[in-house]
């Protein structure tokens, strides 16, 4: 269900939108980044090497990888 929210939220975008609609997916784009961030790390911490053995952790790994770098380009 936290999967598809924030493809939701980027969908939600459109071409002339106004600014209060920009800076609210914005900023519900930086909450579902920090949550997945959160999720990563607590995962990092409690699996440790086995961690990246998974490879649906590796997956999200790269995602939230991308997206903070996303973030940061802004």
């Amino acid at each position: 269900m936290a999967v598809w929210r924030p493809s939701t939220i980027m969908a939600a975008e459109y071409h002339g939108q106004p600014d209060s609609v920009t800076s609210t997916l914005t900023y519900v784009n930086q909450v579902f980044v920090a949550i997945f961030t959160l999720e990563c790390v607590l995962k990092l911490l409690a699996l440790r090497c086995y961690y990246f053995k998974e490879p649906w952790n590796i997956f999200d790994f790269v995602v939230v990888l991308l997206s903070i770098a996303g973030q940061c380009a802004r």
